[in-house]
């Protein structure tokens, strides 16, 4: 009996109390979009219909060895299941008193890269994170999903060469000033060696009423980069300038922030490493008796000058209803949407739905029911 007693209260010790809850959410529509698109020099009204919503499955709860949360998402686009994704993150708060947080995706992972090199980690994957101040390391791993290789008539079964790895590390303290020092080396798939390597740090000396952070780094391109950035009214004006020194590349930007009513941003950029050096964009948004109105326009410079805008205006029916006309000029509007301003929405401009708007308007009504 005595021995029963203590296997139960082992038992306690070594496995995690678990509490948990799960929730579900879901969102379908329908659509009916007509478009107004140039072709070959004359314009054309099409129309289609599409399904879209989602379907999510929530789990959260906590233990005494910390806290889970995991999402399992259904993306309906098309009338199709066309991106199912897993996302959640487990966090262990009193593993040796270390807080690590390890998170699964199918989506880009958390592993953020440098001002030289980029995060070779980006599908399905795991990332771990050991956040114990002032440092922070984060390793994210991505295999290969092609398990099938017709070339050897086999499964893919080396996982380590034919992974993804990212692992990038932080030091950061803030007294008497604040000071950042970090690393991150890639190693892609296929390969066992290290591929990309960036070291870097940055200090802020002043930040009253202006701040001022100088930075610099050094990757295995090879390249150096030193820079500074001077933020000012509140952090909503913010100057940036850095120099590569052995590509002698310059780039220079300032950017403002609701610095007036109804502009949210306004940004311009010269760059000597982009084909269309000079960039610049405004969003802003204007009061309409009706729905809300958003607004933004956008130049490059370059081989030629590009230029793009936009109005939309949107309107919520009532009864999961929702209405949105859009007119645009010379840019791609599915690569706003998915990522803002960029000089990929003017220099991409000739394959918006199909069609090349480059220099062109267009036009989007699409009336939305939702269930």
């Amino acid at each position: 009996m005595k021995k029963l007693v203590w296997l139960m209260v082992l038992a306690l010790l070594v496995v995690p109390a678990f509490a948990a809850n799960l929730s579900t959410s879901n969102w379908i529509g329908v659509g009916f979009h007509t478009r107004l698109v140039p072709y070959n020099n004359q314009y054309y009204v099409i129309w289609g219909t599409w399904a879209s919503g989602n379907i999510n499955y929530s789990l959260s709860g906590s233990s005494n060895l910390g806290s889970v949360n995991a999402n399992v998402k259904i993306d309906i686009a098309g009338g199709s299941l066309t991106d199912n994704w897993v996302s959640g993150t487990i966090t262990f708060s009193k593993v040796f008193n270390t807080p690590l947080s390890v998170s699964f995706h199918k989506g880009t992972l958390g592993v953020s890269g440098t001002n030289l090199v980029g995060s070779v980690v980006g599908s399905d994957g795991i990332s771990v994170v050991a956040d114990v101040a002032p440092v922070k390391v984060t390793v994210g791993v991505s295999p290969d999903d092609d398990w099938w290789v017709p070339s050897t008539g086999g499964m893919l079964d080396d996982f380590t060469l034919n992974a993804a790895v990212t692992a990038r590390a932080d030091v950061s303290v803030s007294a008497p000033i604040a000071l950042s020092v970090y690393g991150l080396i890639n190693k892609a798939t296929g390969t066992m060696t290290v591929t990309d390597w960036a070291v870097g740090g940055s200090v802020t000396p002043v930040t009253t009423p202006v701040s001022l952070t100088v930075y610099g780094e050094a990757a295995n391109t090879p390249e150096q980069l030193v820079g500074a950035t001077v933020k000012a009214l509140g952090e909503k004006v913010t100057v940036d300038a850095n120099y590569k020194v052995q590509a002698q590349k310059v780039k220079v930007s300032v950017s403002g922030d609701n610095l007036v009513p109804n502009v949210s941003k306004v940004y311009v950029e010269y760059d000597t490493a982009q084909t269309y050096t000079l960039f610049g964009y405004v969003s802003a948004s204007l009061p309409v008796p009706v729905g809300s109105l958003s607004l933004g326009a956008a130049l490059a410079n370059g081989p030629d000058t590009l230029f793009g805008g936009f109005g939309k205006w949107s309107v919520s029916l009532g009864g999961g209803v929702s209405y949105d006309l859009l007119v645009g000029y010379g840019f791609d509007w599915d690569d706003y949407s998915d990522n803002g301003f960029n000089r990929g929405n003017l220099t991409g401009a000739d394959d918006l739905w199909g069609f090349n708007v480059k220099g062109k308007l267009y036009a989007e009504s699409k009336l939305m029911i939702g269930f």
